[in-house]
């Protein structure tokens, strides 16, 4: 009803001024032409997936951004080439009588993007480069502010069109304000930007509302850092660690969120001056090593808040290594300064550092077997169905971390220690004989079975032992009240296996099933049961002899051996054989009627 009232009052302004019908037929086509509608998010989301970006390959998408841009103004007739020189032309409002218009300074913005975010890459070791990449994206914003411009001013973009390129140079304009580290600025840009795109992913299908909401979560951690800068959020290791871990797809978030905390990591190890380990006060003095055992020790307080265990106990071994390897580092470097000058305080800090290296192997070990038992509580919990192998690999890895604790310097004075590691070693060895003995269930070896459940039975009553006497020594009771219960639980395990499988065994070897199930003397024939009476129905044939009848041994024909030729002496036929003549005579025998 609108097009046609809007057509009634053109055509009347028409003919009072006299222009005629052929402004009224122009008039009347630019009406009826169809409006520009162009999905932006969905459109470039497609193209990074396809080009690169889902491997983190910004060169690619920028080279295939190139060759879009080049595409587009060949098929347009736009290019800036004129006899062999450059020449620059700008869209207008006034030209866009295609949507491919929109698609140049579109295309532009990705590729200066692109190439922001591949510097990116490179700007954590050359400094100087971040200059470079705020151009990149400083340009890209300029392409997306044009871009915005132009749907603006252009009647023939539709409503979603301008809500797209808004929400998109919004999102432009946060990344230059978040790299700029202008917070108040970025945070205003992003949070306009979830908003549009928040209400764009209510008014379209569901397979595009799963963009827009993913283009909602990426912005969700830049938003919290920007207020956490601010000083809307509290200060704390824990929540920027949380925010880059949800600032998985962003890569300049991720380098700031790298930056803060290695600064905050630097001014906790200001206070970490000194370890305890067995009893004695170890002194830190390198830097390094202090921001590794910082980072050490936030790890190792996830623990207690709960999440993925075994993820948490991955990231404890790796910052254990690092650790270790940045103090061998500083240990060797001053082993070689002590080469060229001999004094007391060099061979202080090389027997610090000395005493940190066992430090630090003790917790990566003591962290692996920790990491091992919860591996075990969750096979056994675990809904998936463990092989018994697999237990014996994990139990066989456990005792080798006792054994190499066994070897760490220090510890063999730790009589307590000591102590407790035997304890453990027992009550693995019993474990480990229990699943290799059902192994052998399994294969059907029950003397192999029943010997191993026997040497369990042995392992379970030594480790019980052992952990009575760490009763009195200075270990702590809830570990050994822990322990002992569980022994006790396999000890009774073991029992029951054990009298299963000797059950079984005796089953197997003896056949009495098969012998149970011959039983009926009805089923026997009568040929076989003359000396039993059994009274049978009328209904049942008796079987009167087995048909066809069973084989029956019987003696083989004998085999002669002619034992008396060894020691027969054959006669002489000497002279029955022909003679052949000799001589003359016979060389002329043989020229005339040959040797036959």
């Amino acid at each position: 009803m609108s097009v046609n009232v809007s057509e009634a009052h053109l055509s009347e302004a028409v003919t009072e001024t006299g222009a005629g019908a052929e402004l009224e037929a122009e008039a009347s086509e630019v009406l009826h032409e169809p409006d520009f509608c162009l999905e932006i998010l969905p459109l470039i989301k497609e193209a990074q997936n396809q080009h690169g970006l889902r491997h983190g390959d910004y060169q690619r998408y920028r080279m295939y951004c190139s060759r879009r841009l080049k595409r587009i103004r060949k098929s347009l007739g736009f290019t800036q080439n004129h006899r062999n020189r450059f020449q620059k032309k700008h869209i207008t409002v006034d030209k866009i009588t295609d949507i491919r218009y929109l698609y140049i300074p579109l295309v532009c913005a990705e590729r200066c993007w692109a190439m922001a975010m591949e510097i990116k890459q490179e700007a954590n070791t050359e400094p100087r480069k971040r200059f470079h990449l705020l151009r990149r994206l400083n340009r890209a914003g300029k392409y997306a502010r044009e871009l915005m411009e132009l749907c603006e001013g252009c009647v023939r973009c539709d409503a979603r069109t301008k809500l797209e390129v808004q929400a998109y140079q919004l999102w432009m304009l946060g990344n230059i304000q978040f790299e700029k580290q202008c917070w108040p600025e970025a945070l205003e840009a992003y949070g306009q930007c979830q908003t549009i795109y928040q209400k764009l992913g209510g008014a379209v299908s569901e397979e595009q509302k799963q963009q827009y909401t993913g283009r909602v979560e990426e912005m969700s951690p830049s938003i919290r850092y920007c207020a956490y800068n601010i000083g809307d959020l509290p200060t704390d290791v824990k929540e920027l660690q949380k925010l880059k871990t949800d600032a998985a797809g962003s890569d300049i978030l991720a380098s700031k969120i790298d930056l803060v905390l290695a600064k905050t990591q630097e001014k906790a190890a200001s206070s970490l001056t000194e370890v305890t380990w067995l009893g004695q006060k170890v002194p830190v003095r390198s830097e390094k090593v202090r921001v590794s055992l910082v980072r050490l020790q936030q790890v190792e307080g996830e623990l207690v808040s709960g999440g993925d265990k075994m993820e948490v106990y991955e990231r404890l071994l790796m910052e254990c290594q690092d650790a270790l390897q940045v103090t061998r580092e500083e240990l060797s470097s001053e082993q070689t300064v002590a080469e060229k000058k001999r004094s007391a305080k060099s061979e202080a800090q090389r027997s610090s550092l000395r005493l940190l290296v066992d430090y630090l192997s003790h917790v990566k070990l003591n962290h692996a077997l920790n990491r091992n038992l919860s591996l075990i509580v969750g096979m056994r919990d675990g809904d998936r169905v463990v092989k018994p192998e697999e237990f014996v690999r994990v139990y066989d890895i456990l005792l080798q971390h006792i054994s190499d604790l066994g070897e760490v310097p220090g510890l063999a004075e730790d009589h307590a220690s000591q102590k407790q590691n035997t304890a453990r070693v027992f009550a693995f060895k019993a474990h480990r004989c229990f699943h290799l003995a059902e192994s052998y269930v399994v294969m059907k070896k029950w003397p192999e079975a029943i010997a191993l459940f026997d040497r369990a039975s042995d392992h379970v009553i030594q480790a019980i032992e052992q952990y009575r006497v760490l009763e009195h020594s200075g270990v702590e009771a809830t570990k050994i009240d822990k322990s002992i219960p569980d022994l006790h639980k396999l000890q009774a395990t073991i029992r029951g296996k054990k009298c299963e499988v000797h059950v079984t065994s005796i089953v197997e070897e003896q056949h009495l099933e098969e012998k149970m199930a011959d039983m009926s003397l009805a089923s026997k024939p009568l040929t076989e049961r003359l000396d039993q009476f059994v009274l049978l129905p009328p209904s049942h044939k008796p079987i009167l002899a087995p048909l066809p009848p069973d084989y029956q041994p019987i003696p083989a024909k004998p085999l002669f051996f002619d034992l008396a030729l060894n020691h027969i002496e054959p006669p002489s036929l000497e002279h029955k054989v022909e003679k052949k003549p000799s001589g003359f005579t016979g060389f002329v025998k043989g020229l005339l009627w040959g040797n036959s």
